[in-house]
């Protein structure tokens, strides 16, 4: 593999990270009331331990993606927008399933990322990761969204593994208005958006409707078509309760085949067909003496329809003894989850604030052609976690917590972290933690089991079948250790916020494919005849290798006024890995990305003209066994919009958006390569 050179920012060693860390915060700390001062505005972060804390007390490394960030950073989907979080990379598996990734070590299914919206989990049970093509949620609903940058399984279990996103929405008045957006973009892209809200004394309701249509890369058959309904219902019942409740229909149209050609029988063109319905309810319930009671349940249904019959000719695939012949697959699967939890934070005494809860969850799967059986797999979860802050002296927070699990699939396993928080001034802390999570196989994992066919047309009742997937008995958990030394500051009466971090990820039993020759058998009328060597691998899943991973991340926020604003992320990563064969390593190592860097500058102006330009870099890198390098991806974004006051209540927004590749930038795989495209979004909306 060709050794490319990281740029200058890109630094050999950890030195520049340490005395910024460590030693710029005592530096300054004499004189820190002359550059910042402690108020209302640091930002309240729940994700770190499901209670509120301030940023500087919270016992992780976090991102703010607030609705200013958002509208600035002209995204256009919502997986768009974590090219600005420190560590993430973004990619496109054949055009049109999005890939969210942290710290590498993924495929085209991101499994080391959780992802919650309004504290519900959307962690597919079929492949595991997020399926960002059907979540139910607009962009336009979300108020913010909070990054952990690192494993947090004492708060949410399995699945925060390598990272958490919790996306929280608006309540459902918040603007209180009716709203049309419309946008058009190069490739055929079309989006319409239809949203509004209305309150009906306590009871508040927002709907909203948005269909899309895409036509993806120049010249690959990855055009998509989507359509969406989401509400939210809010309900005061009294000053101390409220019920919350969510929906989202998603139907998802998409083309796909093996991309460079039209000729495989087993990946042929056609058109997928995704559906997802979801509810989910919240009840949160307050005390007097500041107590806080939060029930919450949800149903997801999932279904995936791709079914298709192929006619060809098995000489083309070197199978000409076949003749002519037919390949019928049925990749048809869906899946059924109940999900309940309940959660109960409380004072225990001036220094002690405690978040305990329970929960319970059922996955139903059916994958008949990768798990060879019509079966329904069923997994079932229970936990009980909590998190206790103590604070033994005004400026020293000390923070426990463990997350117990039982898994059907994979037994008991416990998530515990330590962190101590010390505040060298009230807006200046620095924080040391040490964690352990799991990520848990999914159904498919435990039960893979899929062969190919092919059914001779020329010599009826001649069949030739090969295996392709099969699972180890037995597989563990995946399992990653974290130790973690950060740094948060803000300065200049907060409008400058500091985040560093040095951190170590040790990866254990991480799952992975390896391959072993299996004959073919050739039976006639169902009756094995003879066996052949095609010189195919079966791919057996299987705990196989670790991975350590040591690096820093340095993320910046200014916001001098509410017209300007800078945010800059970059995050180092170094990997090593064991307990595989040389090619595996280089293919371990090369899914991590030595660096990622994102900068975003923005200034709007008295006229209601706003302007933003931002610039990401991910450097070369190849996903888990794609067999397709890529060099460093280079990305800059001009955007800019203007507000028209129509009347007292109503508004129109004109924006445009311009995406620039800066190089032959290849898209998770070589046939999907980037270039510029543009955008012109127009808002009508009445107050």
């Amino acid at each position: 593999m060709k050794i490319v050179k990281r740029p200058l920012f890109a630094r050999k060693n950890f030195l520049f990270a340490f005395y910024i860390l460590f030693i710029t915060p005592f530096a300054v700390a004499n004189d820190i009331n002359d550059l910042s001062f402690f108020n209302t505005e640091i930002p309240i972060v729940l994700s770190a331990t499901r209670l509120a804390q301030p940023q500087t007390e919270a016992p992780a490394t976090i991102t703010i993606i607030d609705r200013q960030l958002i509208k600035l950073s002209g995204a256009k989907a919502i997986p768009e927008l974590f090219r600005l979080v420190p560590g993430f990379h973004v990619a496109h598996f054949r055009g049109n399933e999005p890939v969210v990734a942290y710290q590498g070590l993924s495929s085209e299914f991101p499994q080391g990322v959780q992802v919650l919206i309004d504290g519900r989990s959307v962690y597919s049970p079929l492949f595991g990761g997020v399926d960002w093509s059907n979540i139910p949620i607009m962009m336009e609903d979300i108020e913010r969204i909070e990054v952990i940058r690192g494993p947090n399984g004492s708060s949410f279990g399995s699945n925060a593994f390598q990272a958490v996103i919790n996306i929280t929405t608006s309540h459902a008045v918040q603007t209180n208005d009716f709203q049309v957006k419309s946008t058009l973009g190069e490739r055929g892209y079309q989006r319409t958006l239809l949203t509004g809200s209305h309150s009906f004394g306590d009871i508040d309701v927002r709907l909203s409707a948005s269909h899309i249509d895409d036509n993806g890369y120049a010249n690959n058959d990855d055009d998509s078509r989507h359509d969406s309904l989401t509400g939210r219902l809010d309900y005061q019942i009294t000053h101390l309760d409220s019920l919350q409740l969510n929906f989202g229909i998603i139907n998802t149209l998409k083309e796909t085949h093996t991309p460079g050609t039209l000729l495989d029988p087993f990946d042929p063109p056609r058109n997928t067909d995704d559906s997802q319905h979801s509810i989910h309810a919240k009840w949160e319930h307050s005390t007097p003496d500041d107590q806080l009671f939060i029930t919450q349940a949800s149903y997801t249904r999932h279904l995936h329809k791709d079914k298709f019959t192929t006619f060809f000719d098995a000489k083309n695939i070197g199978l000409g003894f076949l003749g002519s012949s037919v390949s019928r697959l049925d990749f048809t699967e869906y899946f059924d989850r109940y999900d309940m939890e309940f959660e109960h934070q409380f004072h225990f005494n001036d220094q002690v604030r405690v978040s305990w809860g329970l929960g319970s969850r059922i996955d139903r799967v059916y994958m008949p052609l990768l798990q060879n059986s019509t079966q329904k797999f069923d997994n079932s979860i229970q936990r009980i976690f909590s998190n206790v802050e103590w604070r033994p002296e005004h400026n020293l927070i000390i923070n426990i917590g463990a997350l117990w699990e039982h898994s059907q699939l994979s037994g008991d396993d416990l998530s515990p972290r330590l962190a101590v928080n010390y505040l060298l001034t009230p807006s200046q802390s620095i924080r040391f933690s040490a964690s352990h999570a799991i990520r848990a196989p999914v159904l498919l994992e435990n039960n893979l089991n899929a062969d190919a066919s092919i059914e001779s047309i020329s010599t009826p009742g001649l069949v030739l079948n090969q295996p392709l997937l099969r699972t180890k008995a037995g597989l563990d958990p995946e399992t990653v250790d974290s130790l973690e030394a950060g740094y948060h500051g803000l300065f200049f009466n907060n409008a400058l916020t500091v985040d560093l971090k040095l951190f170590r990820n040790e990866y254990d039993n991480l799952i992975d494919t390896k391959g072993l020759a299996t004959d073919a058998t050739l039976s006639l009328f169902g009756i094995p005849i003879a066996t052949a060597d095609l010189g195919t691998k079966v791919q057996t899943v299987d705990n196989l290798h670790y991975a350590n991973i040591n690096g820093y991340e340095i993320e910046l926020n200014y916001r001098p006024d509410a017209n300007n604003l800078v945010h800059l992320g970059y995050a180092y990563n170094h990997t090593n890995v064991g307990r595989i064969t040389h090619n595996d390593i280089e293919n371990i190592r090369s899914s991590v990305p030595k660096d990622v860097f994102n900068i975003l500058a923005s200034h709007t102006f008295d006229n209601n003209l706003w302007a933003s330009i931002a610039f990401y870099y991910t450097s070369s890198m190849e996903y888990l066994d794609s067999g397709n390098p890529q060099g460093p991806l280079r990305r800059l974004d001009i955007n800019t919009g203007k507000s028209f006051n129509l009347s007292q209540r109503q508004e129109i927004d004109l924006s445009f958006n311009l995406q620039l590749a800066l190089d032959k930038n290849k898209d998770y795989l070589n046939e999907f390569e980037l270039d510029n495209r543009a955008f012109v979004e127009l808002t009508y909306r009445y107050d």
